[in-house]
């Protein structure tokens, strides 16, 4: 279970989650007397793992009435299926238990259906990362880093 998270600390966190994107773009020329820019595998990397933490944010920053815009407004901004990510987010929102359960059957309802021809797998095909395939880009990022160094 996630810890609630008030407005205020999501707001602040934004802004800190973008700093650190900046920051971590910059990486690879601080202190370099050349120039150059970052390797575009090291940028994506960066770019869609910050980007993605601070879609989180805004999804807990979004008011979480009406229910179904607050749904689609997940789905869309997070494109992700599992029902434990969902939870997760409700949990930083601090909505209780009760109010959860409509939130996620909603959540169910709302996603998009599997493509045709699709075999029952899981409903969506953007699943978050699995741990060790966030810890292989923060190794590929490590050694990205270090060939510049």
């Amino acid at each position: 279970m996630c810890k609630p998270i008030s407005m205020v600390g999501a707001e602040q966190l934004l802004l800190d989650t973008h700093s650190l994107k900046t920051v971590l773009l910059d990486l690879p020329s601080i202190g370099s007397q050349v120039v150059r820019k970052a390797p575009a595998s090291y940028t994506k990397i960066v770019v869609k793992g910050m980007t993605r933490a601070e879609m989180i944010l805004k999804v807990v920053m979004a008011p979480h009435e009406p229910p179904v815009v607050f749904v689609d407004n997940y789905i869309k901004l997070l494109a992700d299926g599992n029902p434990e990510t969902f939870q997760k987010i409700l949990d930083m929102k601090g909505l209780k238990r009760s109010e959860q359960s409509s939130m996620i059957e909603l959540f169910r309802q709302r996603l998009p259906a599997p493509p045709s021809g699709a075999d029952g797998g899981p409903a969506l095909s953007f699943n978050a990362p699995t741990p060790e395939q966030e810890s292989s880009r923060i190794r590929k990022l490590e050694k990205l880093i270090k060939k510049r160094l």
